[in-house]
C-alpha cells in the first residue's frame, strides 16, 4: 500500500469526557475526520459517557482506570508507544486542556514518530483565579510547567484569538493557531422572529455548566436587584456540582417561581425557541459554543468581559452587550438598558458573522492543518 493511501491515526486525549463543549467539538470533529481517511482513538481518565456514541461512528476508545490525571502518565505512554508501531503513515496526538496537555508531553518525551498537537479550549488566564493557598500553589505549578513544556510541542491550537495572543505573549511561543469550535451546524437566516409574552413575561435563558466559574449566582444576584423592575421567568439548562448552592441562594431570596431548571438537553435548538434574551457570566472562557448558537437562534446575548472568546463571539458589542466581570451591578443594568431600548440584532451582521462558527469551516482548517503537519 503506497504511504499516502494509509490512514492517520489521530489520538484524542480529553481527561474528562462527559457532557460538555470540549467533548462535543471532539465528537463532532472525530465524525468528519473518519470520512477523511483518519483513524480516531479517544482516552478519557475513567467513563467516557459518550462511548456507546462513539464506537457507533467508528472511533476507538479508552478509558484508563486511574484516579488522578497524574498517575495516567505511564499508561497513556505506553499506549501511545503501541500505536507508533502500527502501520498508519502518520501518529498525531491531540490533547485538550492544559494539565492534560502537560501530561501528553511528559507522555511522550524522547518518543519517535507521534506528533504532539496541544489545544486550549478554555483561557490559561483562568490559572490567575484561585480559591485559597493551596489552590494557588496548584494553578501556580500548572502556569509555570506550561510555560516550560509547551515549547515543545508541535503546534498549538487556540479556540480564540485572545487566546492565541496571550500564549504568544506570556510563553514566548510562535508556532500558535486559532480555530473557532464547531458551535453550529448551519447559520440559521430567518428573519427576528418576535417571541410570545405570557404576562409580558420577559424570558431569560442561562446554558452551560453549573459550576462556580459559571457565574450563574452572579446572574441570580443581578435579578433580584430587579425583581421589583422586570417581570422574568429565567431558565436555566446544565447540571453540574454548584446547583445545590444556586438552588438555596434561590430558596433565601425567595426566587423560587422566577427560575426553572431542566438539566442538560441535547437538542440546543429547541431550548433557545421563543426566547428573549441569552446571559452568560463566565469568569473565563474558551469560546462558549452556547453564546454562539444564541445569537445563531436571534437570541440577544449578554456577556461577560472574561479573559477568552467572549468579546468576539458578540463582535465587540456589535452583536451583544458586555458587562464587567462577576459585577451583578452592572449586569442588572444592562438587563435593564436591554428591555428598556429593545435591542435586537443586526441580521446582516449576524448572518455574516455566524459563519465563522460553522462545523464545516471549522473542520475544513482542522483538517487542512493535520494534511499540512509535518
Amino acid at each position: 500500500m503506497n504511504i499516502k493511501d494509509k490512514k492517520q491515526r489521530l489520538i484524542f486525549f480529553l481527561p474528562v469526557f462527559i457532557y460538555g463543549g470540549a467533548a462535543e467539538s471532539i465528537i463532532k470533529l472525530s465524525k468528519f475526520l473518519i470520512d477523511h481517511n483518519y483513524s480516531i482513538l479517544l482516552i478519557s481518565i475513567g467513563k467516557n459517557v459518550h462511548k456507546k456514541y462513539l464506537k457507533k461512528i467508528g472511533c476507538n476508545v479508552i478509558e484508563l482506570n486511574t484516579n488522578r490525571a497524574l498517575f495516567s502518565i505511564l499508561a497513556l505512554r505506553k499506549i501511545i508507544k503501541i500505536e507508533i508501531k502500527k502501520n498508519y503513515s502518520k501518529t498525531i496526538l491531540i490533547s485538550n486542556i492544559h494539565y492534560a496537555n502537560i501530561i501528553s508531553l511528559i507522555s511522550c518525551f524522547k518518543l519517535r514518530g507521534v506528533k504532539t498537537i496541544l489545544t486550549e479550549r478554555s483561557s490559561l488566564s483562568e490559572l490567575s483565579i484561585y480559591d485559597g493557598f493551596f489552590n494557588f500553589l496548584k494553578k501556580k505549578a500548572i502556569f509555570s510547567l506550561a510555560k516550560y513544556f509547551y515549547k515543545f510541542s508541535d503546534l498549538i491550537i487556540t479556540n480564540s484569538f485572545f487566546e492565541k495572543k496571550f500564549i504568544k505573549k506570556n510563553f514566548n511561543i510562535k508556532n500558535v493557531k486559532y480555530i473557532y469550535p464547531a458551535s453550529i451546524l448551519k447559520v440559521e437566516k430567518r428573519k427576528y422572529k418576535i417571541n410570545k409574552k405570557i404576562n409580558n413575561v420577559k424570558k431569560i435563558i442561562y446554558v452551560g455548566r453549573l459550576s462556580e466559574e459559571k457565574g450563574v449566582i452572579t446572574i441570580l444576584k443581578a435579578l433580584t436587584l430587579i425583581r421589583n423592575k422586570l417581570n422574568f421567568k429565567l431558565e436555566i439548562y446544565g447540571n453540574g456540582n454548584e446547583k445545590q448552592k444556586i438552588l438555596e441562594f434561590i430558596k433565601s431570596n425567595n426566587l423560587n417561581n422566577n427560575i426553572l431548571f431542566y438539566g442538560y438537553v441535547k437538542n440546543k435548538n429547541k431550548i433557545f425557541s421563543n426566547k428573549d434574551l441569552f446571559i452568560n457570566a463566565s469568569w473565563f472562557e474558551g469560546l462558549p459554543n452556547a453564546l454562539v448558537q444564541s445569537i445563531n437562534n436571534n437570541i440577544f446575548p449578554i456577556c461577560s468581559k472574561s479573559p477568552g472568546g467572549n468579546l468576539e463571539v458578540i463582535k465587540y458589542g456589535e452583536l451583544g452587550l458586555s458587562f464587567k466581570t462577576n459585577s451583578s451591578y452592572d449586569l442588572a443594568k444592562k438587563i435593564m438598558f436591554f428591555f428598556k431600548k429593545k435591542l435586537k440584532l443586526n441580521q446582516s451582521k449576524r448572518i455574516k458573522h455566524m459563519q465563522n462558527f460553522t462545523q464545516k469551516k471549522s473542520n475544513q482548517k482542522y483538517l487542512k492543518i493535520l494534511k499540512n503537519l509535518k
